[in-house]
Formats: structure tokens, C-alpha cells, sequence
């Protein structure tokens, strides 16, 4: 199955509620969106248990190709996170950000990308 993309919400001088542009995490098979270099991550953890998301990151560097290590974001129990943005190092061949969950059966996570 295929990575479920995220639709980007931008903030305004107003403000949003997370709750009104939120969707389900894709837990298995994870979620994606665009990559730009002024986008957060808003990952709200409804579970009785922790959260590890993983954002990978596919670029290497020098001569040996030495891999750029994942980058992990972990969120508490009943709490929310906002991460990024995220530097280009993370951006995939097809130009987004993949974002992976790991957990004890995760569920009722929640999660929107914002442009800043």
C-alpha cells in the first residue's frame, strides 16, 4: 500500500485550531507531504501509549556516501508534538518528506502539515 499524503494547511495571523486540519496518521504505511523549507509537523498522540516518528532522511555525504541519520520525534502519551521544519536532507527522489510511526499498536494519532 502506498504512503497517504498530508494536505498542507497554512497558518494565518488569525490562527487554527490543529483540530479543524488534522487527519488519521497512516500507521502503517506512513504518510507523506511536499517537502518546502518552512513546513511543521503537528502529530497529536490520542494513544495510552508513546510514539516514535521517524522522518528519514535519504541524502548521504562525502566520497564514502555516509548515511545522514534518521531523524525521531518521540511524543508522550496524550501529548502533541510540532516538528520541523525539515532540511532538504530529508526530502525524498519524489520530493516529499516521509514520516514513519512506531508504537505499541498506535491509534487515534492525528496529524496536519503548516506552512509557517
Amino acid at each position: 500500500m502506498a504512503r497517504t499524503a498530508v494536505t498542507v494547511t497554512t497558518l494565518t495571523e488569525a490562527g487554527i485550531d490543529p483540530a479543524d486540519v488534522d487527519q488519521a496518521a497512516e500507521l502503517t504505511d506512513g504518510n507523506s507531504f511536499p517537502w518546502a523549507p518552512h513546513r511543521l509537523l503537528y502529530v497529536l498522540n490520542g494513544d495510552d501509549s508513546a510514539l516514535t516518528i521517524t522522518v528519514p532522511t535519504p541524502a548521504t555525504v562525502g566520497r564514502g556516501q555516509l548515511a545522514i541519520a534518521d531523524t525521531t520525534i518521540a511524543v508522550p502519551a496524550g501529548e502533541y508534538r510540532i516538528a520541523g521544519p525539515f532540511g532538504p536532507e530529508h526530502r525524498q527522489a519524489d520530493g516529499s518528506v516521509h514520516v514513519d510511526y512506531a508504537g505499541t499498536t498506535p491509534s487515534g494519532v492525528m496529524v496536519a502539515v503548516l506552512d509557517a
